[in-house]
């Protein structure tokens, strides 16, 4: 027979889990040991929990699925953060804790004091992580487990948000009463499959009319956000972009979601933060259809987008289609989701009549080479020298939020999928640990973290397994001397942060080189020094306190307002 912690792992098998990231804990030690012990599972052990969540969180986005384990109490509520932000950018993570003995741990019936327990009485960390979670079971029975396993795991897949798995540590080895192929488990459909949806004839309508328009605009323009990756949409996108030709601009945190390298790609757009040359782009055009992109405070420049409602058509994830412009009068249909738009779009869309002019004139290029000159190091120069040494077709940028996020939108990335950031969530500390995650869902890959001095600070800490796992990022701290986006907004000494050796302490974590950059020269000997090196690396490099990018300066001009 069979037990709870076999129905997990192959339930996480079957769903092509390959990873699980944790910290071990007293409540959790029998669940590590069974996952070390299964061949098809490599457990990877981050040096803190909150770091074990970022990884999972990175290769959700990846992968579909990331899995973070941690004991019970202290170690789950040190991921809340970390999951809170998972559920705010819609990534897929399966949080699996321990808990005390359903009667392992209860003497002459009562309910004693146990450690990490916040409450004498009641599950306080489900109903905790029930906030921040779609689905959320613990594994107390044997005969409903597989049921509870298959439900919140679905719930997971369907929306794209985190779940969680409670199990009692002597719940672990508890034997199912029937064998796991007896179990009728309902599934719960996959909203986001297209091959699952069920399309009304009043939504063919709708979608037709809406496409009519599109093709009947001279200078049409879609504007694209993170759902469309979030959700796999991303294949039937291109595939109706490529059809119907329609320049595309994506939002910050959905970078990459097509390669900037396709001929229909503009770059990014985020309202006042946007490059002039892309704004111009947008303001050209007589058409503009916003698909999966969520109206938030960053993708949108703080609600600076300056688009006149009727050339604007929206279809989001929240308000299904939103347009002002349906002959003549308003159209407003809350289950008409991008999916099911596509969905119709592609089973049903007559040819085009005629040929469509592109928009742009001035697409996003490449960067040229970076020549050093004999000058101190600046925030654009160090981005375009990423740019033209180490960007490839193995990349994988992780942008910390703040200016090394805003800086980035600047990097020309020619490959789809190559972008994460926390940049909804805006939660420092996600890419040290992201590039342990991003780098085992594809361990072809090379991820590039961008990352402040004052985050580097909060998660140093993860360096060491990125060392321990030999884990070949390249690391590049921008030293600025402090909290450099809160700089703009209000200044003080607050926004100062302790000077810290980061080679030092790199190489004292086990990387394999770290350098302290200053110039422009020693910028690229450091670059081209760490590009060959197979581990993990870092740079140093010196900033100019206050010296901060375009975008930044857009964006806090008005959050000052505000503070």
């Amino acid at each position: 027979m069979v037990d709870i912690t076999d129905a997990l792992i192959q339930a996480l098998v079957r769903r092509g889990v390959k990873t699980v990231y944790g910290v071990p804990g007293d409540f959790v030690l029998g669940l590590f040991k069974r996952f070390e012990d299964c061949p098809e599972i490599e457990v990877v052990c981050t040096a803190g929990e909150e770091g074990a969540a970022f990884a999972a969180d990175a290769e959700a986005r990846l992968n579909g699925l990331g899995v973070v384990m941690i004991t019970y109490g202290v170690g789950a509520l040190k991921i809340l953060n970390a999951v809170g932000g998972a559920h705010a950018e819609c990534s897929p993570v399966l949080v699996i804790s321990g808990a005390p003995g359903i009667n392992s741990d209860r003497k002459g019936g009562s309910q004693p004091l146990i450690h990490h327990s916040v409450y004498q009485q009641g599950d306080f960390q489900t109903r905790m992580f029930s906030e921040v979670t779609v689905a959320s079971a613990s594994l107390n029975s044997a005969a409903t487990a597989v049921q509870d396993i298959d439900m919140v795991l679905d719930g997971i897949k369907t929306f794209s948000k985190p779940g969680y798995l409670q199990i009692p540590r002597d719940r672990i080895a508890r034997e199912l009463p029937f064998p796991i192929s007896s179990v009728s488990s309902p599934m719960v459909p996959d909203r986001m499959n297209v091959e699952n949806l069920l399309t009304s004839d009043l939504h063919k309508e709708r979608a037709a009319i809406l496409l009519d328009w599109m093709r009947s605009r001279e200078r049409p323009v879609v504007l694209s956000g993170v759902h469309i990756q979030r959700y796999k949409m991303q294949d039937l996108f291109l595939q109706i972009l490529e059809r119907e030709g329609w320049m595309c601009a994506t939002s910050l945190t959905g970078k990459t979601l097509i390669a900037e390298s396709h001929p229909l790609s503009l770059g990014i757009y985020n309202g006042a933060m946007t490059s002039e040359s892309v704004n111009e782009d947008i303001r050209n055009s007589d058409g503009i259809l916003m698909i999966g992109f969520p109206m938030q405070d960053i993708d949108t420049g703080m609600f600076t987008m300056d688009i006149q409602e009727e050339k604007l058509a929206r279809v989001d994830m929240n308000s299904g289609l939103t347009w002002a412009h349906s002959n003549g009068e308003e159209a407003k249909d809350e289950l008409l989701l991008p999916h099911l738009l596509l969905k119709v779009w592609s089973e049903a869309a007559p040819p085009r009549q005629r040929s469509l002019q592109r928009v742009s004139l001035s697409p996003k290029r490449p960067q040229g080479p970076f020549t050093p000159k004999e000058c101190e190091t600046t925030l654009s120069r160090v981005v375009q020298a990423v740019g033209a040494m180490l960007v490839d077709e193995n990349t994988v940028l992780l942008a910390e939020v703040g200016d090394s996020l805003f800086a980035s939108a600047a990097l020309h990335l020619p490959f789809e999928n190559s972008f994460l950031t926390s940049g909804f969530w805006c939660s420092l500390g996600f890419v040290l640990p992201g590039a342990i995650g991003a780098w085992f869902a594809n361990k072809q890959s090379r991820p590039i973290v961008l990352i402040g001095d004052g985050s580097f600070l909060m998660s140093a800490i993860e360096c060491a397994p990125l060392a321990r796992y030999n884990v070949p990022a390249i690391v590049i701290v921008l030293d600025n001397e402090g909290y450099g986006t809160e700089r703009p907004m209000i200044d003080g000494e607050f926004n100062d942060v302790q000077p810290v050796d980061h080679a030092m302490l790199a190489q004292a974590y086990g990387f394999k080189k770290a350098h302290r950059v200053t110039t422009e020269f020693e910028l690229q000997a450091a670059l081209t020094d760490v590009s060959t090196i197979d581990g993990p690396t870092l740079l140093s490099v010196k900033l100019g306190k206050f010296d901060f990018s375009d975008a930044l300066m857009k964006l806090t001009g008005g959050l000052k307002k505000r503070m």
